[in-house]
């Protein structure tokens, strides 16, 4: 029997620089809607989280670890960490999620409204390492606020300043218009470039970034490493629920989304067998693929959206959520 032995690179975050990176129909929040009732009634929106309150909410983010991941991480931020736990139970080299944690950059907190409800907030950890952006999600009024989604500032990036009323931040529609593009047609181009590379339609109208650039690089390279022995093919899509976006103090979106990435491996005929490197196999629960693999990735986008010129990138992180051997 032929084997072919191939290596998939797991792209992850590193302090010096991104090494490794989710659009719902909706913004993910009834925040713009409290804000219009606010005003109606002639009086400043109230932000749905104390500063207080926040603070504690980070602190025991700070603190949730292994078993008790599920108390303060959710969606596609807890299929990342887990699956790190599983590499790293198999693996003990392979580096183990770092805790969320450390001085509170900007902090923006839409008004009060139905559930669920939101905040955003970077974080500088210590020691020299990137901030993170942050987006935690309360389902309901009983449920805790969790980790969704995160992602480190790309080396030499600013965040743009999110506008505030009376101390809460103005959540904006997946629909929002007045910007170049609308939250939801920035992430969505996006994952389009990240599939189909400068042959996208929004390729043109997206800032280049080592993130793209990384993501691109490790496809071709996939694809030339396997092109005797098997067909590749990958693509990425915005991930339903997970787009949040706010107002800045330029008139423009901070808009953060979650894309839902996959990588497809198949064999061309009989007698090709795929051999997994060691993180892979720990998370497929085999070393080997005889009729293919599927490995499936979450990469956040932290995108600035002007009213004219490029949507940037300003923090992205990605990371492995499974693999499915075939």
């Amino acid at each position: 029997m032929r084997r072919l032995r191939i290596r998939v690179v797991v792209v992850v975050a590193t302090a010096g620089a991104l090494a490794a990176v989710l659009l719902g129909g909706l913004s993910a929040c009834g925040g713009p809607a409290a804000t219009e009732r606010a005003a109606a009634a002639g009086t400043a929106p109230v932000a749905s989280v104390a500063a207080p309150q926040v603070a504690r909410i980070l602190s025991a983010v700070a603190q949730a670890s292994g078993d008790g991941l599920e108390a303060r991480y959710a969606g596609a931020e807890l299929e990342v960490r887990r699956a790190a736990l599983t590499v790293r139970a198999a693996v003990p080299t392979s580096p183990e999620p770092a805790p969320l944690a450390g001085q509170q950059l900007l902090t923006a907190v839409p008004p009060a409204g139905t559930w669920p409800r939101w905040f955003l907030t970077a974080l500088q950890p210590g020691g020299g390492a990137v901030p993170q952006v942050v987006v935690l999600v309360q389902e309901g009024p009983r449920n805790p606020y969790r980790v969704v989604a995160s992602a480190a500032v790309l080396p030499g990036a600013a965040l743009p300043q999110p506008a505030s009323s009376g101390g809460a931040a103005e959540a904006l529609p997946a629909d929002a218009p007045g910007l170049v593009v609308t939250p939801a047609q920035a992430v969505a181009g996006y994952a389009d470039v990240l599939t189909r590379g400068d042959g996208s339609p929004a390729a043109a109208g997206l800032a280049e970034d080592p993130l793209r650039t990384q993501v691109l690089a490790e496809q071709r390279a996939e694809r030339d490493g396997v092109s005797g022995y098997v067909d590749y093919a990958a693509a990425h899509a915005p991930r339903e629920g997970a787009l949040w976006s706010l107002r800045t103090t330029d008139g423009g979106a901070l808009v953060v989304g979650v894309l839902a990435g996959k990588r497809t491996f198949t064999p061309r005929g009989a007698g090709v067998v795929q051999s997994l490197p060691p993180d892979l196999a720990a998370l497929a629960g085999r070393s080997s693929a005889p009729k293919g693999l599927d490995v499936s990735t979450a990469e956040v986008v932290v995108l600035r959206v002007p009213t004219s010129g490029q949507v940037a990138l300003v923090a992205g992180q990605r990371g492995t959520t499974g693999v499915a051997v075939r």
